[in-house]
């Protein structure tokens, strides 16, 4: 886990960088928002939740950084092109986009319905799609960018009750690998993070709410991990900060995984 020592080590190697951060109103995307603007980047913090998303910008803002927030539903094309827009106008340009948000889909598969299968295909890969293509101008116009697709170990198969959105996430990671071999010449890098379990507040509470203490649950079920716990926020940020940097200029097409030897 990446230290604040640790990042003010780093000197703002973001600076310059402007970035938007789907699904960063809360849980893992705003932790990558609020590590990207620590080192530098200029942030647009967006999801469905409006209250939340000002709060993370004006939290990051208090901190010294540099964010705004724009609601948008990646299923919706219109709010994808105006999200890629809202950067440019605020911030002068786009050079990073995080396809974070996400529908997770979990339900029996005997119960998987057609809406609930689209559903997952509307977050997990039209809205990184269209995001991707409204975000291809600004980043040509800055002589190239960089596309952050968070993924999970589940796209390389997953269980039965997860499996709109496995099959959505392995959509995800053959979009990220077309990407980054077509858009080379551009200098526009397309990367992929395998994430595994995630212990994020959000998912402390969900097993609060199925198993009473949220907590234990993961230290137990962490323990039985190959590391011998879950990931963090944190890591997860760390990897994408690093993606988003000029350290990895000629990193494209990567699969970096930090699922703690869960997908190896």
């Amino acid at each position: 886990m990446a230290s604040a020592a640790r990042v003010d080590a780093m000197s703002l190697r973001l600076a310059h960088k402007v970035a938007i951060v789907t699904g960063s109103t809360g849980g893992i995307g705003e932790t990558i928002a609020r590590r990207l603007a620590a080192e530098g980047a200029s942030v647009v913090v967006s999801g469905r939740r409006a209250l939340e998303g000002e709060r993370v910008a004006h939290d990051i803002r208090a901190s010294g950084g540099d964010a705004a927030f724009q609601r948008a539903d990646v299923s919706v094309e219109a709010d994808c092109t105006n999200l890629a827009r809202f950067a440019e106008e605020r911030f002068g340009g786009l050079t990073t986009l995080v396809n974070n948000a996400a529908d997770l889909a979990w339900t029996p598969f005997d119960a998987l319905t057609p809406a609930t299968w689209d559903a997952a295909f509307a977050a997990n890969v039209r809205g990184p799609m269209l995001l991707c293509r409204a975000a291809l101008p600004a980043m040509r116009a800055r002589s190239g960018g960089c596309i952050v697709n968070i993924g999970t170990c589940m796209a390389y198969g997953g269980p039965l009750d997860r499996l709109a959105y496995a099959c959505s996430k392995g959509a995800l990671l053959t979009l990220t690998r077309s990407l980054a071999r077509s858009l080379a010449p551009d200098h526009i890098r397309a990367n992929w993070i395998i994430v595994g379990w995630v212990a994020s507040p959000a998912e402390v509470a969900l097993r609060t709410a199925i198993h009473g203490d949220g907590e234990r649950y993961l230290a137990e079920s962490g323990a039985k991990r190959p590391m011998g716990r879950h990931e963090t926020p944190d890591e997860i940020a760390a990897g994408v900060a690093y993606l988003a940097s000029d350290d990895a200029e000629h990193v494209t097409g990567c699969e970096l995984n930090i699922s703690g030897g869960a997908r190896v």
